[in-house]
């Protein structure tokens, strides 16, 4: 199953896609950055929810992104996973230059904390996204962040980070297998 959200003016869109051999998709909900969906595992026999985020790139409206952001976690009453490209870095090492924190890296930071998430752990480099210039400028853009009662369900979970191709970031696969895909 797909779902997509368009994209609106230059910036990019949300495409979702779940395999409904393992999960089936309850409810959806839109937002203006963001989509969630509830998901019944159908192995384990747990409900839990997916928000998939596409963060404001433009600075005007990264205040409107995070209120939104902390409204969709604030709802959710089933174990939470966020992923996607939230366009702001947490910390100043997830920039390959000096003018690494961003205005918005604290609120940022204490929704994390607020909402109790945990960043699941990333291999394959440092940074998801690069402005193709010849002296790049490198920052770590995209993530996954769970709460502890979905990483409780799947306490084996890892973040790869994939080569880049067509795209300014790198495309990332969460998987809750221990093994490689």
């Amino acid at each position: 199953m797909w779902k997509w959200i368009p994209a609106k003016g230059r910036s990019g869109c949300i495409l979702t896609g779940i395999n409904t051999d393992k999960l089936e998709v309850g409810s959806i909900r839109e937002g203006k950055y963001m989509l969630q969906m509830t998901v019944w595992d159908k192995l384990l026999k747990v409900k839990w929810s997916f928000l998939n985020v596409y963060g404001a790139a433009q600075e005007e409206n990264k205040d409107e992104f995070l209120a939104e952001l902390a409204r969709f976690c604030d709802t959710c009453k089933d174990p939470i996973l966020v992923g996607g490209d939230f366009n702001i870095i947490r910390f100043a090492c997830e920039k390959n230059k000096n003018n690494g924190v961003h205005k918005h890296t604290d609120l940022f930071n204490s929704i994390i904390a607020s909402q109790e998430l945990i960043e699941i752990q990333m291999t394959g480099g440092r940074f998801t996204w690069s402005n193709n210039q010849e002296f790049p400028t490198l920052e770590k853009l995209d993530r996954d962040l769970v709460h502890k009662s979905w990483e409780s369900i799947f306490p084996t979970a890892l973040v790869y980070k994939l080569p880049r191709e067509l795209s300014d970031h790198n495309p990332l696969i969460l998987t809750t297998q221990s093994n490689v895909p």
